[in-house]
């Protein structure tokens, strides 16, 4: 028997800050507002950092997702890239405070993508995309969402 050693996910240096609302269509119905709110504030140098640190905040509104707050608990990989539009993608633990559960889901793990694609919010073009996912320990799907901002602002500085 071959035993293999699993390549680890190194984090690059990053940074990654602002705050906005993706108002999904499809994803708005009686119950639902179909937005999704991303409040973020992280970096990782690491000629500096042992580890990627910041805060990350999802807030939840959609159909096909629990609905709640989603609170970053750690940080364990953050890479970007790109010059014209900088796109950072993290992951890590999070903590859930779903409303509407009979069960709050628990070992969750968060995924999340941003693409700044103008450097303000006020700028004309093409809008910043967030997207992220959101399981639980079991693997099953809570939350996840993709859009363009509908409010708000996202820096991303890559290497």
């Amino acid at each position: 028997m071959v035993t293999s050693i699993p390549a680890f996910h190194v984090s690059d240096l990053s940074k990654a800050e602002g705050s906005g609302d993706v108002f999904i269509n499809s994803r708005k119905d009686a119950v639902s507002s179909g937005v999704f709110a991303v409040k973020l504030a992280v970096h990782f140098d690491p000629a500096v950092d042992d580890y990627p640190v910041g805060t990350l905040q999802i807030k939840v509104d959609l159909s096909d997702s629990a609905k709640g707050i989603f609170t970053a608990t750690s940080i364990e990989l953050i890479n970007s890239y790109g010059k014209h539009n900088p796109t950072v993608y993290l992951t890590g633990r999070c903590l859930a405070e779903a409303s509407a559960a009979t069960v709050q889901p628990k070992g969750c793990r968060y995924w999340l993508m941003i693409a700044n694609n103008k450097n303000s919010a006020t700028e004309q073009g093409t809008p910043d995309i967030v997207g992220f996912a959101i399981h639980d320990r079991n693997g099953s799907r809570i939350a996840y969402g993709t859009g363009p901002l509908k409010s708000g602002d996202f820096k991303v500085a890559a290497k």
